[in-house]
């Protein structure tokens, strides 16, 4: 019996004849993924991951727990326009 490695490999290398109609050669290849996406699913990782602001992948954070204190640190406005304003240059007071 073939691995799934080399399943896949030979799909992919029957689907290179050009002798073959289109259609005969995609389902080869459609046979190869369904394949590799079987791999993947059975070795893919548990941890459910989350999407930050911009695209990047962190971990999900628990929530706190019942009864657990929460320290929220520089949470309110800013003093004075050391933010950036408008999509522009950073500001400090003036320039």
């Amino acid at each position: 019996m073939a691995s799934n490695a080399e399943k896949v490999a030979k799909f992919r290398e029957m689907a290179k004849d050009k002798s073959l109609p289109q259609d005969v050669r995609n389902t080869y290849l459609d046979r190869a993924n369904e394949l590799e996406r079987a791999e993947y699913e059975a070795t893919k990782p548990k941890e459910k991951m989350a999407m930050a602001k911009g695209g990047a992948v962190k971990k999900a954070t628990k929530a706190p727990a019942k009864g657990a204190v929460v320290i929220a640190i520089g949470m309110g406005k800013p003093k004075g326009k050391t933010m950036m304003n408008k999509g522009g240059m950073a500001k400090k007071g003036k320039c």
